[in-house]
């Protein structure tokens, strides 16, 4: 009897056991599916931005334009659902040929913007605008404009000998009017602040002598040289921003063409948006560089010779728009 009660309780216990380990089993299985579950939970849709043209006195879609006539347009855009992280803008030409004229990063959720551009050569361009946000998703709007076949292309002004001295020269000024190939020094440039297009200083830039075209904008757009050289400059309440198109440093542009230029064609199909930046390094003797002044003119400069130490002198052959 007594080893009969002894086994009872022997099984007992044993199935008390399994009973428990067969609940810490099922706790463990939910306790896992609750974590799987839990984690596969559906990502919050992700919505594309939005994108669109601004209305008013903007260039409207299948416009006829003037070659060298403004091109106004204002875009607007939001993220919905994660920043917007890049903006650009592309031409698209009727052979399917696309040419970025603007590809700019930033990081918000909303754009609102005015660009001016000039209209070209080309008969028919498609404008193309784009935004991707941190997704990667993106929408673009687009409009037509034409070129008006009645254009014509327009005169120059042509000046052949435009000096400048960079900062440490005292006999030439440093600011010019490539309208009239006026040069100043910083007095009667201050009480000229609309009129200066260009100025120049040297550097070392890489180790390497760099003689700088660039304009008094520059120091608004996150560059100090100018403001360096020029402390005044800060005071100005007109500081007129040129842009220098950098591309020429990789697809030149021959001085026969320059010399033989007498209208503003090559002037216009010379100045590529995209590349144009706040100053033009390594300004050195025989390059041949297109600009934009703040004025939407368009021109080029050749460099007839630089100086290498910071109280020579640049002198500049210029064409410009009239």
């Amino acid at each position: 009897m007594q080893l009969y009660t002894y086994r009872k309780c022997i099984y007992f216990y044993i199935n008390t056991i399994n009973k428990m380990k067969k609940n810490i089993y099922l706790l463990g299985l939910i306790f896992f599916l609750g974590v799987f579950f839990i984690g596969c939970k559906k990502d919050p849709e992700k919505i594309p931005p939005t994108i669109s043209f601004k209305t008013g006195s903007f260039t409207p879609n299948s416009a006829i334009v003037e070659i060298g006539g403004q091109l106004f347009f204002g875009i607007q855009a939001a993220g919905n659902t994660a920043e917007i992280t890049n903006f650009t803008i592309k031409k698209v030409l009727e052979n399917g040929t696309a040419i970025t004229v603007m590809d700019t990063a930033l990081y918000s959720m909303n754009l609102d913007l005015n660009k001016i551009f000039y209209q070209n050569v080309e008969n028919k361009v498609t404008w193309v605008f784009s935004v991707m946000d941190r997704d990667r998703l993106t929408a673009e709007i687009s409009l037509v404009v034409y070129k008006d076949p009645n254009s014509s292309f327009g005169g120059i002004y042509y000046f052949p000998s435009v000096i400048l001295g960079y900062q440490n020269n005292a006999t030439y000024g440093h600011f010019a009017n490539p309208n009239t190939g006026n040069v100043y020094f910083a007095d009667s440039a201050t009480a000229n602040q609309n009129k200066i297009d260009f100025l120049c200083y040297y550097i070392l830039s890489d180790g390497l002598p760099s003689p700088c075209l660039s304009s008094p904008g520059e120091i608004d757009n996150f560059s100090t040289e100018a403001q360096t050289y020029y402390p005044y400059l800060t005071s100005w309440t007109t500081k007129n921003y040129t842009l220098w198109d950098i591309s020429v440093d990789n697809t030149p542009i021959s001085t026969t063409s320059f010399d033989n230029a007498q209208n503003d064609s090559l002037l216009i199909v010379s100045y590529h948006d995209v590349w144009g930046k706040k100053k033009f390094k390594w300004a050195t003797t025989g390059k041949i560089i297109p600009f934009i002044t703040a004025a939407g003119k368009k021109g080029l400069v050749k460099v007839k010779s630089a100086d290498l130490v910071d109280n020579g002198k640049i002198e500049l052959a210029i064409k410009i728009q009239q």
